[in-house]
């Protein structure tokens, strides 16, 4: 396992076209987090806050993080396809790797993408928390500990998705253009034609529900909302529109 991983860090090192969507990915998560902190959506008898708050927290920042995985999967097509490119796999076969060795060097490549994942999102949610929770107990900082280790899951089956048409397709436009276009519109709309039974085992409608949104993006109807930036009112409704919240749910099911 060292070995295989050590040949991929080697590979990983000298590609630019990782490290700029890998930094790439880091910096649009964190962004995503600060603008999001500056929002506020005023409920009646609901304070957004709350979502920044222990133990809500963890949900918040794990169902943010859960879009970037989509990027995690871009970026294993990527890379596994160039293999293919430059013909990497097939010197490894004739310098002796053997075939089950590149796959598991892959796989161990992407579990390694995962706990970076892992980290950034505890690491991001702790510091928040000192921001936003000022009398919390212990046990209700970890009281959704268990959050990061799904979104963990998750982040591995999304590559894996990818790395499963990478290996299928062999090239780097058609793979990711595959990838976006199965993930919307195309199982949504084949799930329509399917009984309400069966909708729970379609690959992204599983993976996906693996880390639902806070409860405030899954509202359907109010009396009155109001979003405001900075303190200022952006937008005033009656009733939220059920096709509005739906585009926020990451499950993309109506």
């Amino acid at each position: 396992m060292k070995r295989l991983l050590q040949i991929e860090f080697i590979k990983l090192f000298s590609y630019t076209g990782f490290w700029v969507p890998a930094m790439f990915w880091i910096v649009l998560y964190i962004l995503s987090l600060f603008i999001i902190t500056q929002i506020n959506i005023n409920f009646p008898g609901l304070d957004s806050s709350t979502f920044f708050k222990f133990p809500t927290l963890w949900n918040t920042t794990t169902w943010i993080a859960s879009w970037f995985n989509l990027l995690l999967a871009i970026i294993t097509m990527i890379f596994i396809c160039n293999e293919f490119s430059y013909r990497t796999f097939r010197q490894h076969v004739i310098d002796g790797l053997l075939r089950i060795e590149l796959f598991k060097a892959k796989l161990f490549l992407l579990i390694v993408f995962a706990i970076a994942g892992f980290v950034l999102v505890i690491i991001s949610t702790l510091i928040l928390g000192i921001f936003y929770n000022n009398s919390e107990t212990w046990s209700m900082i970890f009281e959704n500990i268990h959050l990061p280790f799904v979104y963990f899951i998750q982040a591995v089956a999304y590559m894996a998705f990818a790395m499963m048409l990478a290996l299928l397709i062999k090239n780097i436009a058609l793979s990711i253009l595959t990838f976006i276009l199965y993930f919307f519109p195309f199982e949504p709309i084949v799930r329509n034609f399917f009984p309400e039974q069966i909708l729970s085992f379609f690959p992204m409608k599983v993976i996906s529900n693996l880390t639902p949104a806070p409860d405030i993006f899954q509202a359907s109807n109010s009396a009155q909302f109001q979003t405001t930036i900075n303190g200022q009112v952006v937008n005033s409704s009656s009733q939220i529109p059920d096709f509005e919240v739906t585009l926020l749910d990451n499950t993309l099911a109506a």
